[in-house]
């Protein structure tokens, strides 16, 4: 595995806006912020990993997805979203450390069978889309075993949705072509290698857990938002290395 140090997943919480010093909430119509190259969306999580808590923000653009512990983060990781690059940057190490899209033909040495059950939730979230979204709680069985838990909603949140299926698919990719099989890990390894996408069939998650002690849920959603470009780019004179 690569050295991560600002998202501790593949991946994928977050500061509170009113801390957010490099961006602006822009008056425009939505079809105008739209054609903005550098507008999007901020999403807050909180994110537990094997009982450590941490904060990751995520801005997404139609171009890009950042990811960082909040405005004043020198570690970030970066996915190109046209070029499905991701690029971690690691600043006391002054490295950029690249990943690129790459096709794997490696299958799971064991079965893979999914089996999702479903529920209605009251689960609600602090945003600024006034549009109804409905939640729905999800437990994904992994071989008749329970692996992973999903809180969705349907609607509202499709380009943060896409984009997150987009980062999981090439960092999975990545992981498959260096895979050496952990016992005991199936459901870790289905959910983040095998089958990166199940767990976001349904809609987008703002809430879930799983049973190999990682836990995330969506603390703020804001849209609209105008970036500074500088977010969005890599540092000069940075090492470039390539995995």
């Amino acid at each position: 595995m690569y050295k991560q140090k600002i998202v501790k997943t593949a991946v994928i919480a977050i500061l509170s806006m009113s801390l957010l010093a490099c961006a602006t909430v822009s008056k425009k119509s939505e079809k105008s912020v739209d054609k903005l190259e550098f507008a999007g969306d901020i999403l807050t999580f909180s994110e537990t990993i094997d009982g450590h808590e941490s904060t990751v923000r995520m801005i997404i653009t139609k171009a890009y997805l950042r990811m960082d512990d909040g405005p004043e983060a020198e570690d970030y990781l970066l996915f190109d979203r046209r070029k499905k690059t991701i690029y971690n940057i690691v600043a006391d190490e002054k490295s950029i450390m690249e990943i690129a899209v790459e096709a794997s033909n490696i299958v799971p040495p064991y079965p893979i069978s999914w089996r999702t059950e479903s529920q209605s939730s009251n689960a609600l979230m602090r945003t600024d889309n006034e549009r109804a979204a409905k939640a729905t709680y999800y437990l994904l069985s992994l071989n008749q075993q329970a692996c992973y838990h999903v809180v969705a909603i349907d609607q509202g949140m499709e380009e943060a949705l896409a984009a997150i299926r987009e980062y999981r698919q090439v960092l999975a990719n990545q992981l498959k072509s260096r895979y050496i099989r952990q016992a005991g890990q199936e459901c870790y390894e289905a959910v983040n290698i095998f089958t990166p996408l199940n767990h976001l069939q349904q809609g987008f998650p703002i809430r879930e857990w799983s049973t190999y002690g990682y836990q995330r849920f969506l603390v703020n959603y804001r849209q609209k938002i105008i970036f500074p470009k500088r977010l969005f780019a890599l540092p000069d004179g940075y090492a470039h290395v390539k995995i």
